[in-house]
């Protein structure tokens, strides 16, 4: 069985590695408003709203340093059997 790693890519090589994590992700109705809402609250924005197939996401630090995700989910983008998390 071979194993799979994903990294990110366009980064620094000499950068350290992203250690084992695991991260919430929340749905939202306004990915980009619940962003800057978190920013002006005190957070920061790791990854800013960007759109991938089907949803539009983001990266966010509480204050405390706590990341988490939010996404929207576009409407029709995957049927209800194939997205049980997505309510």
């Amino acid at each position: 069985m071979s194993k799979r790693v994903m990294t990110p890519t366009g980064g620094d090589p000499a950068a350290p590695a992203v250690p084992p994590h695991w991260n919430v992700n929340l749905r939202v109705e306004d990915t980009d408003a619940v962003a800057a809402h978190a920013a002006n609250l005190g957070g920061t924005v790791i990854v800013a709203p960007m759109d991938t197939p089907g949803v539009r996401s983001a990266v966010l630090l509480d204050p405390s340093g706590a990341a988490f995700s939010v996404s929207l989910v576009a409407s029709g983008s995957y049927p209800a059997s194939a997205s049980p998390c997505w309510p």
